[in-house]
């Protein structure tokens, strides 16, 4: 699926490039539009493909340590889509390597040992949509997507969040952002489809955003923090720190 979705890079390559206009933003929610001025500048290039590399920790249980985890993301814009690969090295000799991606419609997971012995494939609807839910979760880290898609739209709830809704090939995900006095997102809820023993279970899911920076004119967060809200109490499983971020460029 990475060398669909980089084939996809080198046509949209060819494609006449999209400039940032505000004159429409008055479609949007007011904390959105305040969200879009903060994050995106008028007159540069709309992102149409970003190539990001992460380090952070990552767990399975709430009784497991963290290990430190480090990869990468291919992400589309003309149409939602995305490729990660992570890996995990627990011992020196023992790596654990996930894979996760959407495109068209279709999102998998894939976990191995070593890159060799199968630990998890998960796949089906429920998957296409808990991967179309992580597109829009992980979309502040390319804002202009926001403005330019035609794939997402927006319900106001209050001053300072509002809802999300996203469409693609009979695929919907939504879920809610929540936004700062500056305008920053700080926080994506929704509900996704949580592996476990007894199979997908749908799951309330929070993302928190952090230390925002300037990547080459747009204002991204840098620190994210993943966690499934579950009965028994909140368990976070992920942290990701951006190392590097390039756009438009392969």
């Amino acid at each position: 699926m990475k060398k669909s979705i980089l084939e996809q890079v080198l046509l949209d390559l060819q494609k006449e490039r999209i400039i940032i206009s505000f004159k429409d933003i008055s479609r949007f929610p007011d904390i959105v539009q305040k969200y879009l001025q903060y994050s995106i500048t008028e007159g540069q290039e709309a992102i149409f493909y970003a190539k990001l590399l992460h380090g952070g920790e990552f767990r399975t249980s709430p009784t497991q340590p963290w290990f430190s985890i480090k990869g990468f993301y291919h992400y589309l814009t003309y149409e939602p889509a995305f490729y990660w690969k992570g890996v995990i090295k627990p011992l020196p000799i023992l790596a654990i390597s996930a894979k996760d991606f959407y495109f068209r419609g279709k999102g998998e997971m894939k976990v191995k040992l070593n890159s060799v012995i199968p630990i998890v494939k998960a796949s089906g609807p429920e998957m296409d949509e808990a991967s179309l839910m992580r597109y829009i979760s992980e979309a502040p880290l390319f804002p202009s997507v926001f403005l330019t898609a035609d794939f997402f739209s927006w319900e106001e709830i209050d001053d300072t969040s509002a809802k999300i809704i996203i469409k693609d090939s009979g695929v919907k995900a939504e879920g809610i952002f929540t936004f700062n006095d500056k305008g920053e997102v700080v926080k994506y809820e929704s509900e996704r489809a949580r592996d476990t023993k007894e199979g997908p279970i749908i799951t309330k899911w929070t993302g928190y955003f952090k230390d925002y920076q300037n990547y080459e004119g747009f204002r991204i967060p840098t620190y994210f923090i993943a966690e499934w809200n579950l009965p028994e109490g909140d368990f976070q499983y992920v942290k990701f720190k951006v190392t590097s971020i390039k756009f438009n460029k392969l």
